[in-house]
């Protein structure tokens, strides 16, 4: 049996928020071909006496209980909500284990956390996450249950958190540091790459990257958000050749694993003159919020395994 993947707040903030970079530069905010269903007329008054516990509704005056819509409810999330149960379950026996337990404090804590990741703007803020939780389907109680789970997770690995040198210099520098803007491609084969490099004579880095680029970039012409130096977020050959490659120029092809980059390196901001000393604290905050959502995510995929589970219904079990 196979669990889901799980949709954890930790896991929103880093694949929602736009904060880690990855490969995509464009905003990760509510889509805006993306609306709400409309709306169906709640009903104002109670149900007959005589209705069944499990009546949903009321159509034109047939009665639709909840167990003729169980299979598609199941079908559309059960499996993922049957996961975030099983997380739940081992997260509460292990906060329990520790002596730890999570108060409404903490709860609201983790939206604000959420939020601030989203957009400096708290109104901003607000309307992204809006727009995650229409497009994640997260209602008051998933979207609740989810803000309760981070701050368990949070309370279990907070300390084990080391705040080191090294990690402080890698957070100032994506803060402070100097950035750069480029455009990239990622191409199958040193064949294509130096087919590429040929064609540059004549046409466009941008034209080539929408047309060639296998990374999803590729509709942006390979742009992606400005880049520190230090940034973990990119891999490390990747922002090598980014800082070696000179402005307005593109760098050889640079095999990283099974991919080739080739960069074309725009333009690039210099540092903004805050010193180590004075942006300390906001360092120490920014790593230690960074290493406590990776001990997370790594926490709920432990939590969340099959082992230990047994699926009687087998609209749960989704292979």
């Amino acid at each position: 049996m196979r669990l889901p993947s799980l949709c954890s707040a930790a896991l929103l903030l880093s694949a929602c928020a736009g904060g880690g970079g990855g490969m995509d530069a464009g905003s990760r905010g509510p889509d805006p071909s993306a609306r709400a269903p409309r709306s169906v007329e709640h009903a104002t008054e109670a149900p007959p006496r005589s209705a069944s516990p499990n009546l949903v509704a009321i159509v034109d005056g047939r009665a639709v209980g909840f167990a003729e819509l169980r299979e598609a409810l199941v079908e559309a999330a059960g499996d993922a909500v049957l996961r975030e149960k099983v997380v739940d379950l081992r997260l509460a026996a292990r906060l329990k284990r520790e002596g730890l337990s999570v108060d409404a404090a903490a709860v609201a804590r983790e939206r604000t956390l959420l939020l601030e990741t989203l957009d400096a703007d708290p109104a901003r803020g607000e309307e992204l996450l809006r727009g995650i939780r229409q497009r994640e389907r997260l209602g008051d109680a998933r979207f609740g249950a989810l803000l309760a789970r981070n701050a368990g997770l949070r309370a279990l690995v907070a300390p084990s958190v080391r705040i080191d040198d090294e990690g402080l210099a890698n957070a100032f520098d994506m803060l402070h540091g100097p950035k750069r803007t480029a455009r990239i491609a990622v191409l199958a084969t040193l064949a294509d790459a130096e087919a590429f490099v040929r064609d540059l004579a004549g046409r466009s880095f941008i034209d080539l990257a929408v047309e060639r680029s296998l990374d999803e970039s590729a509709a942006r012409g390979g742009l992606l958000a400005p880049v520190a130096r230090r940034d973990p977020s990119y891999p490390e050959a990747l922002r090598a050749a980014m800082y070696a490659t000179a402005v307005g120029a593109t760098s050889a092809p640079v095999l990283d694993g099974a991919r080739l980059y080739l960069v074309s390196v725009v333009s690039e901001t210099p540092a903004d003159g805050t010193t180590p000393d004075a942006a300390r604290a906001r360092c120490e905050r920014v790593l230690r919020l960074s290493r406590e959502r990776l001990l997370m995510d790594a926490l709920a995929r432990e939590l969340g395994a099959a082992e230990g589970v047994t699926v009687f219904d087998r609209g749960f079990d989704r292979r």
